[in-house]
């Protein structure tokens, strides 16, 4: 993902902006399938316990599923937006710090402690040619280095 990609409906955002944004795409989520489960509760109970004389069962029903055909809309559109920002929001904060998924790309952890080379130099106390630290025994005479 590059520098380019990382917009939310044309703004550019932070890492911040993003994290915030993304608690409140979830807020509106479970406030936006609550309302939409009330809803179509209230149409189902109406339906069934509510029954006109005066009126076919089909009036009823389309009379009913109309009045709540708008608020329905809204919080479909609220429903998908908040749906949209989440994923959204996740990209943009995950680009910014891998600390953000950690379950999906678990780093390694490292078993053993890396220990680096000792890069002093010496000298064979025998010829003077110099070693690197790593090496044990002269090459040009065969003496162990670091020993008199």
């Amino acid at each position: 993902m590059n520098r380019k990609n990382i917009t939310w409906f044309g703004f550019n955002l932070t890492q911040k902006q993003s994290v915030q944004i993304f608690i409140l795409s979830i807020v509106g989520l479970f406030i936006s399938v609550f309302l939409l489960m009330t809803m179509v509760s209230t149409v189902m109970m109406d339906s069934i316990y509510y029954n006109p004389y005066y009126y076919p069962d089909d009036y009823f029903i389309i009379q009913m599923i109309y009045g709540v055909l708008p608020y329905t809309l809204i919080f479909s559109v609220t429903f998908f937006l908040s749906l949209y920002s989440l994923i959204r929001c996740r990209k943009i904060a995950k680009y910014y710090s891998t600390l953000i998924d950690p379950l999906l790309e678990p780093k390694p952890i490292p078993r053993y402690t890396e220990v680096k080379p000792n890069s002093n130099a010496q000298f064979c106390s025998n010829c003077g040619e110099m070693k690197k630290g790593l090496e044990k025994f002269c090459t040009n005479c065969g003496h162990q280095v670091g020993y008199q």
